[in-house]
């Protein structure tokens, strides 16, 4: 619980040191959707919560990304929120003639990682990934993100069985700089 503490604190001073620079901030969405083969016949869960804010790091070039993750599940009965997590990802971007300073754009690539809580199948799940992507800039304002997630998924579930699986995620995030 300290480190989760250590980490929120890391975050706003972060934040509170762009806004003292006058560095702009990415608020966007990402609509994401899952599909699942173990999921029953037409059952998929979709994330009401897609929030993502972006901002530059200290590091030239280097972005803090943040994703809110609040999946509801669709299913033919008993319908609910299924789990509340979010996502954390620093990408690097190899645009170095960028003429705005701490705006991003072009190709990155960065590491990541999700945490989630399932609260219908009582179990916790931490994906650990590298995520490769393009990001378009439009007008100077608008920005467009598409990347591709490739890593591990560790499940543990409340009765303790423990379960790794290969982690494969596409984003895409449409962001505005204000």
């Amino acid at each position: 619980m300290k480190n989760l503490f250590l980490i929120i604190a890391l975050l706003l001073a972060s934040v509170v040191g762009n806004a003292q620079e006058r560095r702009p901030i990415m608020l966007g969405i990402s609509p994401a959707a899952t599909f699942n083969k173990d999921y029953p016949s037409g059952a998929f869960d979709l994330n009401i919560c897609p929030i993502a804010i972006q901002f530059p790091a200290i590091i030239n070039n280097l972005d803090i990304r943040l994703l809110g993750l609040v999946n509801y599940g669709f299913r033919n009965y008993n319908s609910a929120i299924i789990s509340v997590g979010g996502e954390l990802t620093l990408p690097y971007h190899f645009d170095f003639g960028n003429g705005h300073k701490f705006i991003s754009k072009g190709f990155f690539i960065g590491p990541g990682v999700a945490y989630k809580r399932n609260v219908h199948y009582l179990h916790s799940n931490t994906s650990i990934f590298l995520e490769p992507g393009y990001h378009f800039l439009f007008n100077e304002n608008f920005s467009l993100i598409i990347d591709f997630q490739y890593g591990r998924k560790y499940f543990r579930y409340d009765s303790g069985q423990k379960v790794t699986q290969n982690h494969l995620g596409l984003k895409i995030v449409l962001g505005w700089w204000i």
